[in-house]
């Protein structure tokens, strides 16, 4: 079973800061993981108070456990998702339907 992870890190200027320090944390991590597609950094802003939540793949456990993200065991029914870092190719690989 793969496990995915989720960080709450609420709307405004404060998540755009962490939502940066994720991305520049990202890149030296993939590039030593050997670019793997399936490593990737996901987004998805709650309508009713624009709280961003990010969502780390499997391959992202490091970047997760390094942020303080906690294990996510919901599914992604009905949830729009964003690519925040990672492969383009990733979203398809890891939601084929």
């Amino acid at each position: 079973m793969t496990i995915w992870y989720s960080l709450e890190i609420g709307s405004g200027l404060a998540s755009n800061k962490i939502m940066q320090r994720v991305m520049d944390a990202f890149l030296p991590k993939h590039i030593g993981a050997g670019r793997p597609i399936t490593m990737a950094i996901f987004t998805s802003i709650r309508k009713s108070d624009k709280n961003i939540t990010l969502y780390f793949s499997p391959k992202a456990v490091s970047l997760a456990m390094q942020f303080g993200a906690s294990p996510y065991e919901d599914e992604f029914v009905d949830m729009e998702l964003s690519l925040l870092v990672g492969d383009e190719r990733s979203l398809d690989m890891l939601f084929p339907t």
